[in-house]
């Protein structure tokens, strides 16, 4: 049997993977660190909540929804806030801003929505849980296998895209040189919204898993971005790939290292959780600001792993 605990640094573990991947993603693009892709998640926390509290369906039949509306929420922000400001020669800097502007003004919407739903339907939309609507498998919550598919299928589905496919090489050739990629005939732009599609899909699909399993309230997602920021830069924010090592390492270390320390010291110190993810950023920035990532180019590590498989054969 496994531990309740270990299944939760699994869970939580995927669930910062695959915010982390989409925050990497918006970065490789854009050049711009996402600040409102917290609140992403935030607002798929409030699609489970309103298929399970307020329509008494599965939250499960909600995550289809939860990504496409993400998406297309990630879309409308790039065209209106991002894009205009890029035509009328906003810099990085400006870019950065309005992205937290952006979070804020999410946020505020969903609090409104969360107080709109508590006065006409009375029920109680902040601090929830959402467990009981799950189901299921082998003994172990349904979230608990379903959270770790979705992860890997999400990397899996990546390395087909950018590798395999001529959107994914046009994303990668904008993240390294946009002006080249634009002279030599790519669609940046179309690029660009696809981009943030997916990261805002994605975004809010793993927040429609969270209150499965984590208690959620409004700032949830703003509480999230530290452990998401963390899992990118341990990862590379210029190696999405670095995402998966990055995400589990911050999302376990939070979990199984917060419960460890409260076994010595007491359950008081599980206020101070959020430290471990900035231990990991200031750690980060000051050993090695490239992550994971700019170690494995250095080594050659993948040309290494190739030349053994060719060996092999």
């Amino acid at each position: 049997m496994i531990p309740g605990i270990l299944m939760s640094a699994i869970v939580y573990g995927s669930l910062i993977t695959i915010l982390s991947i989409g925050y990497t993603l918006t970065y490789l693009t854009s050049k711009i660190p996402n600040f409102a892709h917290g609140t992403y998640a935030a607002f798929g926390i409030y699609v489970s909540f309103t298929f399970a509290k307020v329509y008494g369906i599965s939250p499960y039949l909600g995550f289809p929804v939860a990504f496409l509306v993400g998406g297309v929420m990630g879309i409308i922000l790039y065209i209106i806030v991002i894009n205009t400001l890029e035509k009328i020669g906003g810099g990085q800097v400006v870019l950065t801003i309005s992205t937290i502007a952006i979070q804020i003004f999410i946020g505020a919407c969903i609090n409104v929505y969360a107080t709109y739903i508590r006065m006409k339907t009375g029920q109680y939309a902040y601090n929830f849980l959402l467990k009981s609507y799950d189901f299921k498998f082998m003994g172990f919550q349904g979230l608990f296998p379903v959270s770790f598919i979705i992860c890997i299928s999400t990397i899996i589905f990546l390395y087909f895209l950018l590798n395999k496919t001529k959107t994914g090489i046009a994303m990668r050739a904008i993240s390294e040189d946009p002006e080249l990629s634009s002279i030599l005939g790519i669609d940046t732009n179309f690029i660009q919204i696809l981009s943030w599609f997916m990261t805002g899909g994605l975004a809010s699909f793993a927040g429609a898993m969270i209150p499965m399993w984590f208690l959620s309230t409004p700032t949830t997602g703003n509480i999230l971005l530290i452990s998401i920021m963390a899992g990118s830069l341990l990862g590379g924010l210029d190696y999405i790939y670095g995402a998966l090592i990055g995400g589990f390492s911050v999302g376990f270390s939070e979990i199984l290292l917060t419960y460890w320390m409260q076994g010595i010291f007491g359950t008081w110190i599980g206020e101070y959780r959020p430290l471990v993810p900035m231990i990991f950023v200031i750690g980060v920035l000051l050993i090695e600001p490239r992550g994971l990532g700019g170690l494995i180019r250095d080594l050659n590590i993948p040309e290494k792993i190739d030349q053994i498989l060719r060996g092999s054969k």
